[in-house]
């Protein structure tokens, strides 16, 4: 199992709740939020503006695109972190939101039970465990 979580994203007049990673894997220098093409199309993103960068990774070279910084927060039933800005790329071919080390830091997400799919918010004890949500997937 892994862990996802409900997050919303901001880009200009235009807010979007999905589903998505916490990837701890995905490692980055600041907070970043990978959105899937078909997600940056929806939240109005104008994907000409975007600028392409080659990153060296363990399988090769590997192309992404940048589109800025922009808020997000993770919403849960009972609350909701504070609003974070995160730089967002999107590399194509990659259908899910995955949030980066940085990112669930500055979140301040802490994975409780990586296998079972358990999360919280920080400084919160054990009776509140949450359960990840289901994945979300955006293919145009």
């Amino acid at each position: 199992m892994v862990v996802r979580m409900r997050v919303e994203v901001k880009y200009g007049g235009r807010s979007v709740e999905t589903a998505a990673l916490a990837n701890s894997g995905y490692e980055a220098e600041i907070p970043e939020l990978h959105l899937p093409l078909a997600l940056a199309r929806r939240l109005g993103i104008p994907l000409h503006a975007l600028s392409r960068r080659e990153l060296q990774g363990c399988w090769g070279f590997d192309s992404h695109l940048r589109a800025g910084g922009m808020p997000v927060r993770v919403v849960a039933e009972d609350r909701s972190s504070e609003w974070v800005k995160a730089r967002a790329v999107t590399v194509p071919g990659e259908h899910e939101v995955l949030l980066s080390d940085k990112l669930l830091d500055a979140l301040g997400i802490e994975i409780a039970r990586a296998g079972l799919g358990y999360w919280r918010f920080g400084g919160e004890g054990l009776v509140h465990l949450r359960r990840s949500v289901e994945a979300q997937f955006w293919v145009e």
